[in-house]
């Protein structure tokens, strides 16, 4: 599909409707498209709960597994799992370097 602005309005100037790739033929695989990335908030919870609890990437991928009866079926990949484990990190640095912060500027008061 091609689209142009015409007159402060999006134009369609050419489109092909059949597809230039072949679909996805395993529903397993559709969590590798772009598309389909993301862990759905509530899991998003449940994984922090996990990583406060220092279980490493691998053992909560299991457990996720668990839940939805194996690997092949957990909607994200392992990676999603550590980068969600990685801004968490982040996150509570941050989060700590805070509260020095303030706990040294009442301490200078």
């Amino acid at each position: 599909m091609v689209v142009k602005l015409k007159d402060g309005r999006w134009e369609v100037v050419f489109f092909i409707a059949e597809h230039n790739h072949a679909l996805v033929d395993k529903p397993s695989l559709t969590k590798y498209l772009r598309s389909h990335q993301g862990i759905p908030p509530k899991e998003k919870l449940f994984l922090k709960n996990l990583h406060n609890c220092n279980l490493t990437t691998g053992r909560m991928m299991n457990i996720m597994s668990e839940f939805y009866g194996s690997e092949l079926i957990v909607p994200y990949t392992t990676k999603a799992i550590s980068n969600l484990k990685s801004g968490l990190n982040k996150f509570d640095t941050k989060e700590g370097d805070m509260i020095e912060t303030v706990a040294y500027f009442k301490d200078q008061q």
